[in-house]
C-alpha cells in the first residue's frame, strides 16, 4: 500500500491532521509506504511564504476583508465557481508530477488547496485512485468539499449539510477527531499533579494555535478576573511576544506556556479549552474529553467554527468584553451545565467513524460516482417541487397470502423493491448556475429504503390502508434519497400493502409499474452504463443522462390498450425488462448522445438503419406511435459543391439541428442502441433506414406543429370555484375500482376507447363535486406517454402532456361520455401529448436559472385545474413468492394550485382508482371517488 499524504505549512492544524491519519494507516497497513507532498511548496518558489503572510495579515490586520471573501464563496455562486476552478486548474496541474511519481495507492488530503488539485486530477483521468479529504476545521466551505473526491470525513453531524451545500454531490461521513493517539480521555488528577496544578481549581487552557492568533492577554485578564479559584494556563505557540507579555503580569495563578511537545497533558490537566480557531486545537480538546469555549473567534472560518461547534453542544461562545468572565462564572455556579457538555464530547467521540474505519472503507469501496446532467422532462419536476407539493409519485400494491396462510415478507418486499427505478440515485437539484444532475449510490440497497409496520389484528383492509396511505405518502421523499417503501402487515385475513413512494424526477409511471412486474416475473431491471470522461466542447456536447439504461431494445412492444396497454404473458412485453442487474438512473456512453446529431452535414435527424421492434399499437388516449421506432423531421442531402460560407453556416446551425433532432425524434443518449441507428459516436454513419414516405415525415411534422399550436392558443384555464390552497405536504387518498370487463363492454357499447370512457367518469365526478359553480368546461391535464420501440423499456419521464377541457356542465352522462371522446380526439390525435413533450425538451436548451422559472411558469393552476392519468397495468396475474399482487393503486402528485389529482390503473380484472388531496380537502376525494363509481352504475 502506497499512501500519499497531501497537506500544508499554514500553521500546524493541516500537518496535524496529516499525522494522525499517516498513524492510522500505519495502524491499519504496517507495511504501507508514505509520502508526503506540501500543496503551497508546489505551487511554486516563494508562493507558501506569500500564502502564509497573506494569512496572518487578513486575520490580525484586515479582518474585514476576510470576511469579506469567505462570505463571497458563499453567497455569490459565480464568484465561488471561478474561484474554485482558478485554484483546483493550478494546484492540480502542479501537483500532477509529483503525484504520478510517486504512484499512490490512496491519496489523503488536509489542505483545501490540496484536495482542489486532487479533484481537477480525478476530472482530467489522471488521478484514479481513492482520494480521501479530512476537513481539518469544524466548520467546512467551499473550498473544502469537491464531489471528485470518493470521501470527504467531516467533524461532526451539524458540519454534514454545509459540506453538501459547497458540492452536493460529495460523499460526506463523519470523522472521529483526527488527531495523534497521545489525546483521549485520560486520568485529570495525575496530569494536573504533574503540571503542579491545585487539583482543585478551574483550570482553563488558552490556546490560539500554533501562530498564536488573538488578544491573548485579554483573555487571560479575563479568566483572572472571573473567580478566584480559576487558575490559566496560557499556551502562546510560537508567539513569544504574547508570552513575553504574559509573564510580565506577574500573576501567580497565570501558567505561561511557549511552544510545547506536550499539549495533550496540558489539554487533560484542563477543565475547559478557550480558544479562538475552531481547528486542531478544539478538535484535541474534543478528543480529550473536554468542552470548548470560543472567545473572541477570529474572522470567517473562526466565526463559522464557533457557530457550528455551538449548535453541536459542544462550545459557549463569547464575542464581547466581559462575556468570558460571565460564562467562567455561570459554569462555576452551574457544574451541571459542564457536565452536559463533556457528555455531548463524549457521545460524538463515540458515534464519529474512527480513522482506521474510514480509511478501510476508502481503499475498498468504489470511487465516488461522475453526475450526469437530468433530462429536462426529469428535471421539470426537481424544479416545480416545493416544501407544500412535492412531486411524490408511487404506488400500492396489495398482495393475498400465500398458500400456506402466511403474509408477504420483508425479504418478499427487499427482493421487489431491488427493480426501483432511482433506488440508487441521488438528485442533484443544482442552483442559479448549474443544472440540475444525478448521481448513483452504489451502497444503496432495497434493504436501506423499507420499513415495516404490522397493524391489527386484523384490522379491517379499508380502513388500515387509508391511515397508513395517509401517513406514508404525507412524508416527502427527499432529492437524496428519492425512494422511499414501507410493508404494511397484519391487515384483514393476513393480506399485505407494500407502499411505494418515489421522486417524479426519478421515472413516469410506466416504468415503475413495469419495473415492478418484471421483478416479479422473474426478469432482471434496467442498469445504467457507464458514462466515459470526455473533452466537452461546448454546451451542444455536454452527456444528457437518460434516466435509465437499456442492452437490447429490440424486443416486440406490449399493446397498448387505452393509452398504455396492458402486460401480459409475452416473453418481452413486460416494461422494464432487461439483462442487467441493478435498478439504477441510466447514463450514457458518449457524449454526443441525442440521436441523429451529427457532426457531418448531411446527417439524417434520427435516421436508423434496421428498425428492431415493432411499435406500439395504440387505443384511444394512448398516443400516435407508428411502425417506426423514430419520428424524423425530414432528411437532408448531401451537397458537397455548396460553398464554404454555406458550409460555416451549416456549421453553426449544428446546435440547433441537434436541438431538434431530440425535440422530434426518441433519444438514446449514448445508450446502446439497436443495430445501426446514428449517432453513437457523435459521427455520423451512412444511414440504410427502411424505406419511409415523404408524405408520413411531413404528417408527423404536421402533428407537432398542430399540437404545439394547440398548446398555445389553449390559453389560461377556465376559473373554477374551490379551494385551491395546498398549505402542506400532508395528503389524503380516496380509493375505488370498476369491474374491468365491465368497463370494456360498457366502452364498446358507447364505441369510444376505455381511456376516454373512464375519463367521462372523471369529468362526472368533478360536476357532481362541483355542482351549481362547474363550469362548461375545466381544463385537466392527462400525462401520456410517448415512449416508442426506442425508449419503450426504459426508466425516465417519457410522457407529454395533453390539456383537455372535459366537459363539467349541466347535461347527460351518455353526452358527456360522446363529448369527452370528441375533446380527447382533437387533442390527443392532433399531436398534443408529444408537443408538450417537445415544449419541456426546448425549456430544457435555456440557462439553468430560467429553466427553473420556466418549468415553475408552465407547471401551475394556471394552466389546468386538475391531474388525471391513465395508467397500464398487468392484466394477466402477478405473483410474488406465492403472494398474489391483488390490486394496484397509482399514486400522483399534486401540482402548486391544483388540489386534485385522479390516477386510474387497469390491473387484473378492474380498473383502480386512487384521487389525491390534500389532507385539509379529504371529504372532497372521498366524494370524487365515490362519484366515479355511481357514475359507472348509471351508465
Amino acid at each position: 500500500m502506497r499512501v500519499l499524504i497531501v497537506s500544508a505549512n499554514m500553521g500546524q492544524g493541516h500537518n496535524a491532521t496529516g499525522r494522525a491519519l499517516e498513524d492510522a494507516v500505519r495502524e491499519r497497513w504496517p507495511d504501507a509506504t508514505v509520502s508526503w507532498l506540501n500543496a503551497l511548496e508546489r505551487l511554486g518558489p516563494g508562493f507558501e511564504g506569500l500564502f502564509q503572510r497573506i494569512y496572518v495579515a487578513n486575520v490580525e490586520s484586515v479582518p474585514w476583508l476576510y470576511e469579506f471573501f469567505y462570505g463571497a464563496i458563499w453567497r455569490i455562486p459565480w464568484f465561488a465557481a471561478a474561484s474554485r476552478w482558478f485554484t483546483a486548474s493550478w494546484c492540480g496541474a502542479r501537483l500532477a508530477k509529483p503525484v504520478a511519481e510517486f504512484a499512490p495507492d490512496l491519496v489523503l488530503s488536509t489542505y483545501p488547496m490540496g484536495t482542489a488539485g486532487l479533484a481537477w486530477l480525478r476530472r482530467k483521468g489522471k488521478l484514479s485512485v481513492p482520494i480521501g479529504a479530512w476537513v481539518s476545521d469544524f466548520a467546512p466551505h467551499p473550498f473544502w468539499v469537491y464531489g471528485a473526491a470518493d470521501l470527504t470525513m467531516v467533524m461532526h453531524d451539524v458540519a454534514v449539510a454545509p459540506a453538501l451545500r459547497s458540492s452536493p454531490s460529495a460523499h460526506v461521513g463523519v470523522s472521529a477527531p483526527p488527531v495523534r493517539a497521545v489525546f483521549r480521555p485520560g486520568d485529570q488528577t495525575a496530569a494536573r499533579h504533574e503540571l503542579e496544578l491545585p487539583p482543585d481549581a478551574f483550570v482553563p487552557l488558552v490556546s490560539c494555535g500554533s501562530l498564536g492568533f488573538g488578544e491573548i492577554e485579554t483573555t487571560v485578564r479575563e479568566l483572572l478576573a472571573a473567580d478566584p479559584s480559576v487558575v490559566p494556563i496560557a499556551i502562546c505557540g510560537r508567539n513569544d511576544a504574547a508570552a513575553a507579555r504574559l509573564r510580565a503580569l506577574d500573576e501567580p495563578r497565570l501558567r505561561v506556556v511557549g511552544w510545547t511537545d506536550q499539549p495533550e497533558l496540558y489539554t487533560l490537566a484542563a477543565d475547559v479549552v478557550v480558544t479562538n480557531a475552531g481547528g486542531a486545537t478544539s478538535l484535541e480538546a474534543l478528543a480529550c474529553g473536554r468542552p470548548v469555549l470560543m472567545h473572541r473567534p477570529i474572522a470567517a472560518h473562526g466565526k463559522a467554527n464557533a457557530r457550528l461547534m455551538a449548535a453541536a453542544g459542544l462550545a459557549l461562545v463569547s464575542t464581547k468584553d466581559g462575556e468570558l468572565a460571565e460564562t467562567v462564572r455561570g459554569l462555576l455556579a452551574e457544574p451541571e451545565r459542564l457536565k452536559e457538555m463533556a457528555e455531548a464530547v463524549a457521545r460524538h467521540c463515540e458515534t464519529a467513524t474512527p480513522l482506521e474505519t474510514a480509511l478501510e472503507s476508502l481503499a475498498s469501496a468504489p470511487l465516488n460516482p461522475p453526475t450526469q446532467r437530468l433530462r429536462p422532462e426529469d428535471a421539470l419536476f426537481v424544479h416545480v417541487a416545493t416544501p407544500e407539493v412535492p412531486q411524490q409519485v408511487g404506488a400500492v400494491l396489495l398482495f393475498d397470502p400465500k398458500a400456506d396462510g402466511t403474509p408477504v415478507t420483508h425479504a418478499d418486499a427487499e427482493h421487489l423493491l431491488a427493480a426501483t427505478p432511482g433506488l440508487r440515485t441521488r438528485l442533484l437539484p443544482g442552483s442559479g448556475l448549474w443544472r440540475a444532475r444525478w448521481q448513483e449510490d452504489p451502497g444503496r440497497t432495497s434493504s436501506d429504503v423499507l420499513t415495516s409496520v404490522r397493524v391489527g389484528p386484523e384490522e379491517p383492509l379499508e380502513s388500515a390502508l387509508t391511515r397508513e396511505m395517509d401517513a406514508f405518502f404525507s412524508e416527502p421523499v427527499s432529492p437524496e434519497r428519492p425512494v422511499r417503501a414501507r410493508l404494511v402487515t397484519g391487515i384483514e385475513g393476513e393480506q399485505g400493502a407494500l407502499l411505494i413512494a418515489l421522486h417524479h424526477a426519478a421515472s413516469d409511471g410506466i416504468a415503475v409499474i413495469s419495473a415492478l412486474v418484471g421483478q416479479a416475473r422473474g426478469k432482471e431491471p434496467l442498469v445504467p452504463v457507464a458514462v466515459p470522461r470526455s473533452r466537452r466542447r461546448g454546451w451542444w456536447s455536454r452527456p444528457n443522462a437518460t434516466l435509465g439504461a437499456l442492452k437490447e431494445p429490440a424486443a416486440r412492444s406490449a399493446s397498448v390498450e387505452g393509452g398504455g396497454g396492458g402486460m401480459d404473458g409475452a416473453p418481452n412485453a413486460t416494461l422494464g425488462a432487461s439483462r442487467a442487474p441493478n435498478a439504477t438512473l441510466g447514463a450514457s456512453r458518449a457524449p454526443n448522445a441525442t440521436l441523429g446529431a451529427s457532426r457531418a452535414p448531411n446527417a439524417t435527424l434520427g435516421a436508423l438503419r434496421e428498425p428492431a421492434a415493432r411499435s406500439a399499437s395504440v387505443e384511444g388516449a394512448g398516443g400516435g406511435m407508428d411502425g417506426a421506432p423514430n419520428a424524423t423531421l425530414g432528411r437532408t442531402r448531401s451537397q458537397p459543391g455548396r460553398s464554404a460560407v454555406r458550409a460555416r453556416l451549416a456549421g453553426l446551425a449544428a446546435p440547433v439541428r441537434e436541438v431538434f433532432a431530440r425535440v422530434a425524434s426518441p433519444v438514446w443518449h449514448g445508450l446502446d442502441r439497436p443495430a445501426g441507428s446514428a449517432g453513437g459516436s457523435g459521427i455520423a454513419e451512412p444511414a440504410r433506414p427502411k424505406p419511409r414516405s415523404s408524405s408520413k415525415t411531413r404528417n408527423q411534422a404536421a402533428d407537432l406543429t398542430r399540437g404545439i399550436w394547440a398548446l398555445a392558443r389553449a390559453g389560461a384555464a377556465p376559473r373554477v370555484r374551490w379551494d385551491k390552497q395546498i398549505d402542506g405536504p400532508q395528503r389524503h387518498f380516496a380509493r375505488a375500482h370498476l369491474s374491468a370487463p365491465e368497463v370494456r363492454k360498457a366502452a364498446r357499447r358507447a364505441a369510444v376507447p376505455t381511456t376516454n370512457l373512464v375519463l367521462a367518469l372523471v369529468a362526472e365526478a368533478l360536476h357532481r363535486e362541483l355542482g351549481g359553480t362547474a363550469p362548461e368546461q375545466l381544463r385537466v391535464l392527462i400525462p401520456m406517454s410517448v415512449r416508442d420501440t426506442g425508449t419503450f423499456r426504459q426508466l425516465g419521464n417519457h410522457t407529454g402532456a395533453a390539456s383537455v377541457d372535459l366537459p363539467t356542465g349541466a347535461m347527460s352522462l351518455s353526452e358527456r361520455v360522446r363529448a369527452t371522446d370528441r375533446m380527447l380526439s382533437d387533442q390527443v390525435g392532433h399531436g398534443a401529448p408529444r408537443a408538450g413533450n417537445a415544449v419541456v425538451r426546448v425549456l430544457g436548451i435555456l440557462p439553468p436559472a430560467l429553466h427553473r422559472r420556466a418549468a415553475k411558469l408552465v407547471y401551475r393552476g394556471t394552466w389546468f385545474s386538475v391531474i388525471a392519468s391513465v395508467l397500464p397495468g398487468a392484466r394477466s396475474p402477478v405473483v410474488l413468492n406465492g403472494a398474489l399482487v391483488r390490486t394496484v393503486y397509482p399514486v400522483l402528485s399534486l401540482a402548486p394550485d391544483v388540489p386534485v389529482a385522479v390516477g386510474i390503473m387497469t390491473w387484473a380484472d378492474r380498473f383502480t382508482v386512487c384521487v389525491t388531496v390534500p389532507a385539509g380537502q379529504a371529504e372532497r376525494g372521498d366524494r370524487l371517488a365515490a362519484a366515479v363509481v355511481e357514475a359507472f352504475g348509471r351508465l
